[in-house]
């Protein structure tokens, strides 16, 4: 068996964060500007709580890559003003004894019984939950800010990019570039958005695979606030180091044509299948 991620993952010259910002930016052609995700003892200069820009982390790092007047969010246990879930599941809460109902068919002494209808059984959630493994925040503050060579490399764990239908298949094609897994390299995960696009790319979830690229959300609730024509991406630092090293070599590159076509082949039906 070839073990997974060992094409080259790790060969990557380690480029600085502002520097690898730009090679996401032109590997993706993105319009929103890429986040990363650093762990810090204290607060960054300037940075402010996450639940002063909105009560659900992803909705607050989404509104932080499109304003850029935005400050840098920063999420520790004492914010009580965050989504209680999202707070579950960046390592900083335990989960409500009663969640597991919410999410999934509802009960009567919760809520009123209110269900989002997300599994289909609360048996599921919990084994989705015990999948995911222990979620550990790697310092004090999970700190989600924009890509400068203020922030030392070593300390940032993820990036987050959000990005057209295109954009995201492009990257998943650049992630895999130097692997030969057909499989892992890029996961369209369950759970929240906030776990998809922050604890499990940076590691902070115990079972979440290190060299994988993770793509979504599936989860419905980010679904009024983010556009339906864009996707999350949330890239493990050393995979966004790899992928920026393949990007002169890759196909973005090489046939950049292909990658972002210019004109578009349109498909049209077959002569006699159109109706008289």
């Amino acid at each position: 068996m070839i073990p997974q991620g060992s094409d080259s993952m790790g060969k990557a010259t380690r480029l600085s964060i502002e520097e690898l910002g730009k090679k996401l930016i032109e590997a993706g052609r993105l319009k929103l500007r890429p986040l990363c995700v650093y762990s810090a003892d204290e607060i960054p200069e300037n940075a402010v709580p996450s639940y002063t820009v909105d009560r659900c982390i992803a909705k607050a790092a989404y509104t932080y890559a499109l304003f850029k007047e935005t400050p840098a969010l920063y999420i520790e246990a004492s914010h009580g003003q965050c989504c209680p879930g999202g707070l579950t599941w960046m390592g900083l809460a335990e989960p409500h004894p009663k969640l597991k109902y919410f999410v999934t068919v509802g009960t009567p002494d919760f809520r009123g019984g209110a269900a989002e209808h997300l599994k289909a059984t609360p048996e599921l959630f919990d084994e989705q939950k015990e999948r995911a493994g222990k979620i550990i925040p790697q310092s004090k503050y999970t700190v989600i800010a924009p890509c400068t060579d203020d922030i030392a490399p070593e300390t940032v764990r993820a990036f987050i990019l959000f990005a057209g239908s295109e954009q995201i298949r492009n990257l998943c094609g650049l992630a895999q570039f130097s692997n030969s897994d057909p499989f892992f390299r890029t996961i369209i995960p369950g759970g929240p958005v906030c776990a998809m696009m922050i604890a499990f790319p940076a590691g902070m979830a115990e079972n979440a695979p290190e060299d994988s690229a993770f793509v979504g959300p599936v989860d419905p609730t980010g679904n009024p606030w983010l556009p339906p024509e864009l996707m999350i991406m949330g890239i493990p630092a050393g995979l966004a180091q790899q992928m920026a090293a393949d990007l002169e070599d890759s196909f973005i590159c090489k046939r950049s044509r292909i990658a972002y076509p210019e004109s578009r082949i349109l498909i049209k039906p077959r002569e006699k299948d159109i109706p008289k």
